[in-house]
């Protein structure tokens, strides 16, 4: 077969990749890849102290240090992954929705950041002390933060439906996806087993969902192009 001879749909999907391609090229992702390498470097270390020590697991050594390494582990929370399969899964997110750093200010993006993490790691431990049993409980982990941008950017494609780009479509497919993640997540553990409700993913989507709602944009802040 000819290339002129490929059904249409073929030739659509290569061109709607490639337009994700150069829009993501385009796109300001710095401040989000320099929170991907720095969870990319605590995970590595992880691993390493897993290894080195003889722990059994990433999982094991990390349940370790919040036993015993005092408030400081509790700064790294957001950075701290459980195992091969969590790391990757909220990396790949976060790498996905980083063009959506383009619609904020660099400050205000920050500002997004700090508020989404602070707040979905203070939900998570609220929940648990709340309902859980056990008397020691550890929250950790960059998915809060993933499902603040998925939500933020549904709610601001939802209302910027003539400012939205082929990159935006997937960033909203994805908060398609957190909304329905959540939703399940809810319907499966209320009222029965509320400790079981992931705190951190509801708050982070509801903040996002809202910050999305909310946005006005600046002028010269939002589009593909990275003006810095």
């Amino acid at each position: 077969m000819q290339p002129a001879d490929r059904p249409a749909s073929t030739a659509d999907w290569r061109a709607f990749v490639s337009t994700l391609r150069r829009q993501y090229r385009a796109a300001r992702t710095r401040t989000t890849l320099t929170v991907v390498a720095l969870t990319s470097t605590v995970f590595l270390l992880q691993v390493v102290a897993a290894w080195a020590t003889g722990a059994p697991s990433v999982r094991a050594l990390t349940a370790l240090l919040y036993l015993e390494g005092g408030d400081a582990v509790f700064l790294l929370s957001p950075f701290l992954h459980r195992g091969v399969p969590h790391f990757l899964t909220n990396v790949l997110v976060l790498l996905v929705l980083a063009p959506q750093e383009r619609h904020f200010s660099p400050g205000g993006y920050w500002l997004f950041l700090v508020a989404g993490a602070t707040l979905a790691l203070g939900v998570g431990y609220a929940v648990l002390l709340a309902y859980s049993p056990a008397s020691n409980v550890a929250v950790y982990g960059i998915s809060g933060l993933g499902y603040a941008l998925g939500g933020f950017a549904l709610t601001r494609g939802i209302g910027h439906r003539d400012d939205i780009s082929e990159l935006d479509l997937v960033a909203a497919v994805v908060g398609v996806s957190s909304v329905l993640t959540v939703s399940v997540d809810l319907l499966a553990n209320l009222p029965g087993a509320p400790a079981a409700v992931n705190g951190g993913h509801l708050s982070g989507l509801v903040f996002g969902l809202l910050v999305g709602a909310l946005w006005r944009g600046t002028p010269g802040v939002s589009g593909t192009t990275d003006e810095s």
